[in-house]
């Protein structure tokens, strides 16, 4: 293997030719991670070299640590098993100081316990790589390694050394290829360009909200290593956002604009505009600390009359006692009764000796209830939306960490920022140098790397802290497993005290070791080990750790990287089975001819009110915009195609309620692919289940004909004359789930439909004019009469789609998508004749959706948010019973977007409607 240019394949290969997977043999994660750490140790010899200080990467830490957590003292919120043990005084400081995270490869120290020293030494593409002694590992003897002389690769002789390289050195020298390849779009002058065009936006355009989107995006740009550019774009946008009335996030902005260096003879302008936010929030004491500041200052007499006059606002607010009422979550049945119980099924693992635990209702359920309501202990953003990685919204002005440089990381304020801030100390390198992308490449799945990395420096800081004896890997190893048999928290072992954590009930998920294929579990066992060095070399993880045991219960550096992977490598195990859940929201259309992704300002008419046309923007698509863990409850729920609970995710928290009368007793089961049995074929369904690690029995898999309910979708009416039967076509080759008309194959003009749909009844290929025809008009469709044939294509759909066929919401979706573009940018508005039109059409498609979906689904709110456009637009209007399904299915969105879609019925539905507000209408039983 040359090692001139490095990737996750080479290094995945590179191990694979050590192994003999024939020969290859383990009962649990962590004797497979010993033998893959013994390859090392048994074919590369140790190397040592003078360590090196490291003084600029002591000052970027501190630097980072003090950029993202100004007041380190008061704001970090470390995890909070790292504070429980007795040198929780040391721990402060060491966080205090900025230690957690570094942006080198290496790092130059010498431990009391007498591991050596270790260095990478970068020059002139030379790496030398030194290796800490191996010890102990499991409690064993340690292993004796021969000497031998340091190297560096060079291009003469690189083939023959790579061979002789131990596995850290690549992956550090993959580190470093990956840096010096990232490239960082940041540039101080495009950041400030993007200033200078927020500044016009706002003077001269008075485009509030188009200002914010330069603003944040000239954030964005800010090069990390000259903050002032970032500086100066928060103090542009807090003004933005105070004019705008969001002032929580104006007062954010000004903190992050005085931290990161904003001049100082612009203090007083920010000081005023903090005392303003503090006031409108209605904090004042903060406002009048502030005023305090102010007086100290030299202030010219604008400045002065404006201060006193805050000063004066704040003294009447204060005699008038102004309380600020809260809005209360009645989601939650109120008594607080629990009406599930955690019911456990003896079902031994043969590897992971679990138990097999599952939720028993213990009380008569209604339909609608709420049954259970979870915080995730872990989840990561999927890439698809901008989402806060600590609380999980999707609608919010971002705060970045200006160290990354692929905006991954970003947060709804500052007080997410601080709370996330030991976590994301030991990615930000990770997110710099894009190894979270570089593992999607690989497999499937880009961020089920990061979650189960999230699982472990999120839980292991929990344990750790109950070890009081000498431990060993082994040791440690065996009180993990101990967990995994214990049904609950009381057990009154010392060796299973940790088991009241929660990060234990992460390690009792199930995670199926013997059914993965052994070159798979060998592929995901190296990029573990990947995962443990990046967090050995390029973070103080394991330093930290250390701080919370006893003084003489210390791990060596390889031994703590041997827990490390072994317990990444069975979260990746648990991640593929049914733990891993999919978060849907809504997200913007991704066809950029619907809406330019810089246009998204033209969406609102102010902060949260959506212009009139513009709802079904807003919900442009269905997606996954996070992965999650919900161990408590949700991961405890058996399979079934026919699900029992549906599933509210409001951010990070979950909120499950009942799809139908759940009598007392019974199993409380979720479906846990991607359709039901009335959105996907059987054989798909059971094709991800395998994947999955999941042997659905349910009913609806084990009747006759299990595709009973999907069929009643995708029904056809012969266009034969002599036929004119029902039929259902064939399971299509060319696409999943009969749906053909979203297949590049199946719409290309020279299949014209050929061979497509077949008659079972009479074997003859249906024509399909009717499909043909909407599709050639729906690309010119400008004028009245090219929309014409839309609505005849329509109307002839409707004589061979039989009832609820799923072909004729797709249809509805498109017209009217399209109709509502040509209607914001044509030259010629449509018509009410039109509008009527298409309300009529999308009324009709609704009905469908609800039957397919339900009406407490996304994807019947998301259709809906088209038919609203049409009433908003229009005159048409719809039965007061249809109205308050609508309104009833919004509950069950995420607030977020529940905020959204009452503003718009309040602004547009509700006036076509005398006296018919939002809470009237929900009062009003149907």
């Amino acid at each position: 293997m040359a090692s001139s240019l490095l990737d996750l394949d080479d290094l995945i290969e590179f191990q694979l030719d050590r192994l003999k997977l024939e020969e290859l043999s383990y009962k649990d994660e962590l004797q497979l991670q010993r033998q893959l750490l013994d390859l090392d140790a048994l074919q590369c010899p140790q190397r040592r070299h003078k360590p090196t200080p490291m003084a600029a990467t002591k000052s970027a830490n501190q630097q980072h640590q003090a950029l993202q957590v100004p007041e380190a003292s008061s704001c970090i919120d470390l995890p909070s098993s790292f504070m429980a043990s007795g040198g929780g005084q040391e721990m402060a400081t060491a966080a205090a100081t900025g230690a957690i995270a570094r942006t080198s490869s290496r790092k130059s120290r010498a431990s009391a316990n007498g591991v050596g020293g270790s260095v990478q030494n970068i020059t002139n593409g030379s790496i030398e790589i030194a290796m800490e002694e191996l010890g102990a590992t499991g409690g064993g003897g340690a292993i004796n390694l021969r000497n031998c002389h340091s190297f560096s690769d060079s291009e003469d002789d690189g083939l023959a050394l790579d061979q002789q390289k131990e596995f850290r050195s690549l992956v550090i020298e993959w580190f470093q290829q990956l840096r010096a390849r990232t490239e960082d779009f940041k540039s101080d002058e495009e950041s400030r360009r993007m200033r200078e065009a927020g500044n016009d936006s706002y003077r001269k355009e008075r485009h509030a909200l188009k200002a914010c989107d330069l603003y944040t995006e000239a954030i964005f740009l800010a090069p990390s290593q000259d903050s002032i550019a970032a500086a100066m774009a928060h103090a542009n946008r807090s003004t933005v956002l105070h004019d705008c009335g969001m002032y929580e996030q104006a007062y954010d902005d000004c903190l992050c604009a005085l931290d990161l260096g904003y001049p100082e003879e612009y203090h007083p302008l920010i000081k005023l505009r903090q005392a303003s936010c503090a006031l409108k929030m209605r904090n004042f004491g903060l406002c009048e600390q502030h005023l305090h500041e102010l007086l100290h200052m030299e202030l010219s007499e604008t400045f002065e009359a404006r201060t006193h006059e805050l000063w004066h606002e704040c003294e009447v607010l204060k005699a008038e006692k102004i309380e600020m009422g809260v809005q209360t979550d009645n989601d939650l049945i109120s008594n607080g009764t629990k009406i599930y119980e955690v019911a456990w099924l003896d079902n031994t693992n043969v590897i992971t000796t679990t138990k097999s635990a599952y939720l028993r209702a213990i009380t008569n359920i209604p339909n609608n209830t709420p049954i259970f309501q979870e915080e995730a202990a872990v989840f990561v953003p999927s890439g698809a939306a901008r989402v806060c990685d600590h609380c999980g919204i999707t609608q919010f002005v971002p705060f970045p960490c200006i160290f990354c440089s692929n905006r991954t990381a970003v947060y709804c304020s500052r007080k997410c920022r601080a709370a996330h801030a030991s976590i994301h100390a030991l990615e930000c390198y990770a997110h710099q140098i894009e190894l979270f992308e570089e593992f999607g490449v690989e497999f499937s799945k880009p961020r089920l790397l990061q979650l189960a990395f999230r699982m472990l420096i999120n839980g292991l800081p929990q344990v750790v802290p109950h070890c009081r004896k000498k431990p060993t890997v082994s040791k440690m190893w065996s009180a993990f497993n101990s967990i995994l048999t214990e049904r609950n928290c009381n057990s009154s072992s010392t060796s299973l005290a940790a088991s009241s954590t929660s990060y234990s009930a992460l390690l009792r998920l199930e995670s199926h070791l013997d059914k993965e294929e052994k070159p798979s579990m060998v592929s995901f066992a190296i990029v573990a080990h990947i995962l443990a060095i990046y967090l050995g070399e390029y973070t103080d993880f394991f330093e930290l750790l250390e701080l919370t045991m006893p003084a003489a219960a210390k791990l060596t550096r390889q031994e703590w990287e041997l827990l490390a992977s072994a317990l990444l490598l069975r979260h990746i195990c648990q991640l593929r089975h049914k733990n891993l859940i999919h978060c849907p929201s809504f997200v913007l259309p991704a066809d950029p001819h619907v809406l330019s992704p810089n246009d998204e300002f033209s969406l609102w008419e102010t902060v949260r009110h959506v212009r009139r046309g513009y709802l079904h923007l807003i919900a442009g698509d269905v997606t996954t915009v996070a992965y999650a863990v919900f161990p408590q409850t949700l991961s405890h729920c058996r399979h079934s195609c026919a699900d029992m609970i549906y599933r509210k995710i409001n951010g990070c928290k979950l909120t499950a309620y009942a799809t139908s009368d759940i009598p007392a007793d019974a199993c409380i089961c979720n479906c846990f692919v991607s359709g039901n049995y009335r959105q996907s074929l059987y054989s798909h369904r059971k094709l991800e289940l395998s994947s999955r690690g999941i042997d659905c029995k349910c009913d609806k898999c084990f009747r006759p004909y299990p595709d009973e309910d999907f069929h009643k979708f995708h029904r056809y009416r012969c266009d034969n004359p002599n036929c004119k039967q029902i039929f259902t076509p064939s399971n299509l080759k060319r696409t999943r789930n009969l749906q053909w008309w979203k297949s590049d194959y199946y719409r290309r003009p020279e299949n014209n439909g050929s061979e497509l749909l077949v008659c079972t009844v009479c074997d003859q290929t249906q024509k399909l004019e009717w499909f043909w025809t909407f599709t050639a008009a729906l690309m010119d469709c400008d004028t009245i009469e090219e929309r014409c044939k839309l609505y005849a294509a329509i109307e002839r759909a409707d004589a061979q789609l039989v009832d609820t066929h799923e072909l004729k919401v797709a249809l509805a979706r498109q017209l009217v998508e399209q109709c509502l573009l040509i209607h914001r940018e044509g030259s010629k508005q449509l018509d009410e004749w039109e509008l009527n039109k298409l309300g009529s059409i999308m009324r009709s498609a609704l009905h469908i959706v609800a039957a397919q979906h339900r009406v407490f689904s996304l994807e019947y709110v998301q259709h809906m948010s088209y038919f609203w456009d049409v009433m908003a637009l229009s005159n048409y209007k719809c039965g007061d019973k249809e109205l308050m399904q609508m309104l009833h299915a919004l509950e069950f969105i995420p607030d977020e977007f529940k905020e959204i879609f009452i503003n718009y019925y309040e602004d547009f539905i509700a006036p076509k409607f005398i006296e018919e507000s939002y809470a009237n209408i929900l009062d009003t039983e149907v």
